[in-house]
């Protein structure tokens, strides 16, 4: 049997989007495509489903309080608040 400690790790989803030149040209309406990128679990959040998850299991299931799920997460290299800690879901 093994531990694996905890790790965080940051994931960067680009959208790249393109432009059809011809159309372009020819000034007829540009037509621009986006490449799909996965939805966020809230909107304007930066936390995954899975940080988010794990947050309200510390907060909600073993009751650990805002202040020290804080420290914790500073010392994993997270700046993560009190306050977005005291929101109620």
């Amino acid at each position: 049997m093994f531990f694996i400690p905890a790790q965080l790790k940051r994931l960067d989803h680009i959208q790249h989007a393109y432009k059809c030149q011809y159309c372009s040209q020819r000034n007829l309406s540009d037509k621009i495509i986006k490449a799909a990128v996965p939805k966020a679990p809230l909107n304007h959040g930066l936390g995954s489903a899975s940080l988010i998850a794990h947050t309200l299991y510390q907060k909600y299931k073993l009751k650990v309080p805002d202040y020290r799920q804080e420290s914790d997460w500073k010392k994993m290299g997270l700046e993560m608040y009190r306050v977005l800690l005291q929101a109620d879901v």
